[in-house]
């Protein structure tokens, strides 16, 4: 047995088809794509893009806009390059050029702290053409603490993973153990990924920025809705 400490972040680059993401993203999606067709744009920059499902989604439906996407994750992003998108690891302070709308899918907004929210905002800010938009889904309280807490494991031929996830106090916290095949071995990696809650009045009270529209939907059709849709403009 080896054993590797990893961020959850890359434990989850890792295993993200074994987990039953790509099954619902088509649901998601086209809330986005109902938004976006309403909307004037030339360019859309896709925050924490992933492994470019989505991106590569939006090139088949708008293939005559700009898409950029960014991650933070060099393995999501080799993966999104090899779809032939054009991605990178750049922050958004590094970016040259400006966006006409801005989008962050399932749920990215949530793994940042309130501090790492506020200031993506105000660096966003930077990156948007003046009254551009910003598309973003949050996972609900209901999402949060009823839906996706509890144990969870699924594995294939050479990975077998292990997820445990609690929700307090307006923190969802899952821990990950991974087990790779390695030649003979496994390689057991742990990391860990926390979630946090936020509310309209949080979104409310950002300089600059205004709401649009909320959308509550369920993505998963259990019990109350699980998601919102958010889509706000830079107002300056």
């Amino acid at each position: 047995m080896l054993n590797d400490n990893q961020s959850g972040l890359e434990i989850y680059a890792k295993v993200e088809d074994l987990l039953g993401v790509y099954e619902v993203a088509p649901k998601l999606y086209r809330y986005y794509y109902d938004t976006l067709e309403d909307l004037s744009f030339n360019s859309l920059l896709d925050i924490g893009c992933g492994s470019g499902h989505f991106l590569k989604s939006l090139k088949l439906k708008f293939p005559s806009k700009r898409l950029y996407g960014i991650d933070k994750s060099r393995v999501m992003v080799e993966r999104a390059k090899s779809f032939g998108l054009d991605v990178s690891t750049k922050r958004l302070h590094e970016l040259d050029g400006k966006f006409d709308i801005a989008t962050a899918i399932f749920d990215m907004i949530n793994y940042l702290k309130q501090d790492e929210l506020e200031s993506l905002f105000r660096d966003l800010r930077e990156s948007l053409m003046d009254s551009g938009y910003f598309l973003f889904d949050i996972n609900s309280e209901f999402g949060l603490s009823e839906l996706a807490v509890g144990s969870f494991s699924t594995e294939d031929e050479n990975r077998f993973i292990a997820i445990e996830s609690d929700y307090q106090e307006g923190i969802y916290e899952s821990h990950f153990t991974l087990f790779e095949r390695v030649g003979s071995l496994y390689r057991r990696s742990h990391g860990v990924i926390k979630q946090y809650l936020y509310r309209k009045e949080f979104f409310q009270t950002l300089d600059g920025w205004k709401i649009i529209e909320i959308l509550p939907i369920k993505l998963y059709d259990m019990g109350a809705y699980d998601k919102e849709i958010y889509l706000m403009q830079k107002i300056y």
